[in-house]
């Protein structure tokens, strides 16, 4: 038959043998910068999100108003509007007036082109967003009506 015998060192050991109060805490703290890292990681990356999305659908906007304007593009043409949260202003400048020139340079028409600008803005959590879409366009000519 085995025999066991407790020892005072045995006694001793089994007193100790769970975590101290010291070890608890740094283990806590230590789960607590890591989970804030990581709330931060989650909370940028969702903004970068929600940018994204946002840049998106102004593109698309701008895209959108860019071929509806030049349509029947003119110079000094001017629209504006809303899309939901989304404002849009389109333009339409001379190439010679951007130049700051008066001449035509080898006989080609440079007024019949035209710098066209379509500005889409929104809110954006507490600022203010905007893209800017700018192209250069033919200038439609309009037939005279006798």
């Amino acid at each position: 038959m085995t025999s066991t015998r407790k020892t005072a060192h045995d006694d001793a050991a089994s007193a100790y043998s769970g975590f101290s109060l010291v070890e608890v805490l740094v283990a806590l703290a230590i789960m607590g910068l890591a989970l804030s890292v990581l709330y931060q990681s989650v909370a940028g990356s969702t903004r970068g999100s929600i940018v994204s999305s946002e840049l998106s659908q102004a593109l698309a906007l701008a895209e959108s108003t860019l071929e509806d304007f030049s349509a029947q593009l003119t110079i000094g043409k001017q629209e504006q509007g809303h899309f939901g949260d989304f404002s849009w202003q389109a333009t339409a400048r001379s190439i010679d007036a951007l130049r700051g020139e008066s001449s035509v340079n080898a006989g080609e028409s440079s007024a019949s082109m035209a710098l066209v600008t379509v500005t889409v803005s929104w809110p954006s959590g507490p600022r203010e967003r905007e893209f800017v879409l700018t192209t250069v366009d033919t200038v439609v000519e309009l037939p005279n009506e006798a």
